[in-house]
């Protein structure tokens, strides 16, 4: 596990531990304070008053209820009614059995008086606990007995039953364990703040090696290109910054080989320049005291030895044909080595190669292909106009004895980004891809009278140009070189 994983779990960690901590730090005053306003005396003594109201309560109204039925049997009315008759008796009953919580209100005849029973019903919704209080009779005549029957409700009652089954004893049983009950609700919640401690390391872990893993591979790839391997790239796995970096970082990559190779082949030709400046100078300076020593030579000689006059004006004229021919060598050398520096102007670039091969009518089938619409850039319009002629002139070169009918087809059109691309192709042979990455090099050439600087020459011009050249084959069969230039600063 790296430095900065171990940072980042330690600060996760920190950042979820802190609050946790503070919260176990308050949670036990905040226990106590809840476990001490619910489990308080003052509330256990409230609930077994509850219980005694509940009892106090029943017992008070069985014994209003038996007080109203003594009333009743003792009441003078029951007695004045008597004498009127059984109807009299069942108005005055149905007064009594329609009070709350009276079901029937009853009259038992005395053994052989031959006087009607009565009984009163009332009708009541809902469930009841019945109770029937008996009574006798003192002065209602042929009634012994008064039967009264009352309720209470069931769901009254049975709601104080509930309340003393699931609450009263409950209650008393957590007053009575409170410090247990504490612990227990202190251990739950550090089983919390550790369950949630731990994941906060896994994902801490988990974001932290993902994090640091790309890092590791960015720095990696870092200290490979610092190592000279300019290849080396990273793959840009997320959304995220560090995919970002990793993206601009391929990027740069990217850019420092193509300006190392840019600098390295400049470097390169600078010193092929040298060594070109130094052979012209070493090869131009003896060749006109031969040329002229040979001169003399056959101006000289006045003799009648016509064999030896054959002889000398063979030598004559090959010494002629070769010093001629290191002369344009060496003036190769000296244009190569005298290749002047690039001079930005703003040019349009469909009229450089219009007036390019306007230029050129020696060059069979050359065809241009050119925007609509100017297309101005910043460039050196000699130089530019000298690379585009040596690709055409190589392209006609390599058509020399071709079959089919020349074609070189030299087109121009706008890049997206507001730079431009330079296509030079034809239907030649082209060049096999083994071959294609030394053709720029100079001195490279597979012509018995060339000196292969042409392309060296050109691919000097696109470089101090800001663009890249490349070598491909072309749709018409043959070779293929692109020139891409910068837009506009």
């Amino acid at each position: 596990m790296g430095r900065l994983e171990l940072k980042l779990l330690a600060l996760l960690v920190l950042l979820t531990g802190v609050p946790l901590g503070v919260a176990f730090w308050l949670s036990g005053p905040l226990f106590e304070r809840s476990l001490g306003a619910g489990l308080n005396p003052t509330i256990a003594r409230a609930l077994e008053d509850a219980v005694d109201v509940y009892g106090e309560y029943v017992r008070a109204e069985k014994a209003r209820q038996e007080a109203v039925a003594r009333g009743l049997a003792d009441s003078r009315r029951l007695a004045t009614a008597a004498r009127e008759g059984p109807a009299a008796l069942e108005r005055a009953l149905q007064t009594y059995a329609e009070a709350p919580r009276v079901f029937t209100v009853a009259l038992e005849p005395t053994p052989g008086s031959g006087a009607p029973p009565i009984e009163v019903h009332t009708a009541r919704e809902g469930a009841w606990l019945r109770r029937t209080v008996e009574v006798a009779l003192d002065g209602v005549p042929g009634y012994g007995r008064l039967r009264y029957t009352f309720g209470l409700e069931k769901a009254f009652l049975e709601r104080f039953e509930r309340m003393e089954t699931e609450v009263i004893r409950p209650f008393g049983a957590l007053t009575a364990d409170r410090e247990r009950v504490a612990d227990v609700f202190a251990w739950s919640f550090i089983g919390y703040l550790a369950g949630a401690l731990f994941i906060a390391a896994l994902v801490s872990v988990y974001v932290g090696r993902r994090v640091t893993r790309r890092l590791h591979h960015l720095r990696a790839a870092m200290e490979a290109v610092a190592g000279g391997a300019l290849d080396a790239r990273v793959e840009p796995a997320g959304r995220d910054e560090v995919a970002d970096l990793a993206r601009d970082f391929n990027r740069m990559a990217e850019r420092l080989g193509a300006f190392h190779d840019r600098v390295q082949y400049l470097t390169q030709v600078s010193a092929w320049q040298g060594i070109a400046r130094k052979l012209a100078h070493e090869i131009k300076n003896p060749l006109t005291p031969i040329l002229l020593s040979v001169q003399q030579v056959h101006r000289s000689y006045k003799g009648d030895d016509a064999r030896f006059r054959r002889t000398l004006d063979t030598a004559h004229e090959v010494v002629e044909q070769e010093v001629g021919t290191l002369k344009r060598l060496v003036e190769n050398f000296s244009r190569f080595a005298r290749l002047p520096a690039v001079t930005l102007a703003p040019e349009d670039l469909t009229a450089v190669t219009r007036d390019l091969a306007a230029a050129h009518p020696e060059i069979d089938g050359l065809e241009v292909i050119t925007p609509a619409d100017p297309l101005t850039l910043p460039v050196d319009r000699g130089l530019l106009r000298q690379a585009l002629t040596n690709l055409v002139k190589n392209a006609h070169e390599a058509l020399r004895g071709a079959a089919e009918p020349p074609r070189v087809v030299l087109s121009v059109e706008p890049t997206r980004d507001g730079g431009a691309r330079l296509i030079v192709e034809d239907n030649g042979p082209g060049v096999a891809p083994a071959r294609r990455a030394e053709v720029f090099e100079p001195y490279v050439t597979d012509k018995h009278d060339g000196t292969g600087l042409g392309l060296a020459i050109v691919k000097r011009i696109v470089i101090e140009h800001g663009g890249a050249i490349t070598l491909g084959a072309s749709a018409l069969g043959g070779a293929r070189f692109e020139i891409t230039l910068p837009p506009a600063a």
